[in-house]
């Protein structure tokens, strides 16, 4: 026996619509059909999928954790579709970048608007994953472009380091050590600091430049975005440093930036895949980034120049 097409449409159907009655209902079929249907693909993983409460039910963290895969083929048919309408419009470009948050907020965008005015009626499809996933999805050609802070060599990607200037200090408006041009490690000695996580890359290179400078630094609150670290320096609960893209794009919203005594280089890592069709296009999308880049550093220099 396998997993049919109709129970993973139906486990997609309650997942999605978060009860059996919606999920019959958009099915177009009954109540007893779907519960059925579920006992049997519990029966045949070999585990619950659902807590159920009389006519309640709530899924498991089994559950859960399937819907993550499920979901994904489901997107994938979505992009699909959505191809397939622009192909039937004549569309002269597809493309589909993979990207770590920050720059999805940051980076692609101008790049985007670049691209879009020497190719109108292209449709580029943005995807946010964490660089674990990322990965995965790459080798699997899932996607033309992916953007990450690693740049790991896979079999059948091939790999370009952009520059992005270094990382910066930020300090909400107002803040002493914003009288300052530059800070220097020993600025931070008991300062009240936002940052990622320890398994963050750039998180060990500055535990590696406070420690060798000895130091301290008071966590106050640990995040896995650069852009939550923004908002909680505008909101004055510590100071940080972080990459120039996601400072650049918190300028004008209570933040200022510093320089940092200790250059830390921070690259993004663009993987495009070769196996791509739509090679020409990716390549163009290339020049579009570094010329995003190129605008997001001039932006953070002239903000430095005015301390």
């Amino acid at each position: 026996m396998r997993l049919s097409q109709r129970q993973i449409e139906i486990f997609h159907a309650v997942m999605t619509e978060k009860s059996v009655t919606a999920a019959a209902t958009s099915l177009r079929t009954s109540q007893p059909t779907i519960s059925r249907e579920l006992r049997d693909l519990e029966q045949y993983l070999g585990y619950d999928l659902f807590h159920r409460f009389g006519k309640r039910i709530t899924p498991t963290e089994q559950a859960q954790a399937l819907y993550t895969v499920v979901r994904r083929s489901y997107v994938g048919l979505e992009e699909i579709s959505r191809a397939a309408t622009a192909i039937g419009g004549r569309s002269t470009a597809q493309l589909r970048v993979a990207s770590l948050p920050a720059y999805a907020d940051t980076v692609l965008p101008i790049a985007i608007e670049s691209f879009l005015k020497m190719h109108p009626g292209a449709l580029i499809s943005i995807h946010s994953i964490e660089e674990a996933a990322l990965q995965n999805e790459l080798t699997a050609a899932m996607f033309d472009l992916g953007l990450a802070e690693q740049g790991q060599q896979f079999g059948g990607v091939a790999t370009e380091a952009i520059d992005a200037g270094d990382v910066v200090c930020i300090l909400p408006a107002g803040h002493p050590l914003a009288q300052k041009q530059v800070l220097a490690p020993a600025d931070f000695e008991d300062s009240e600091f936002v940052y990622f996580s320890k398994d963050d890359p750039y998180r060990r290179k500055l535990d590696d430049v406070f420690t060798t400078a000895g130091v301290t630094r008071r966590y106050i609150v640990e995040t896995t975005t650069a852009s939550s670290v923004c908002a909680m320096v505008a909101r004055g609960v510590g100071i940080s440093i972080v990459n120039p893209l996601t400072a650049a794009h918190n300028l004008n919203r209570g933040l200022v930036v510093r320089k940092f005594s200790v250059p830390i280089a921070y690259r993004i890592h663009l993987w495009r895949t070769t196996k791509a069709p739509r090679a020409t296009f990716a390549l163009r999308f290339t020049k579009g980034l570094h010329d995003a880049v190129a605008e997001i550093r001039s932006k953070v220099h002239q903000a430095l120049s005015l301390t």
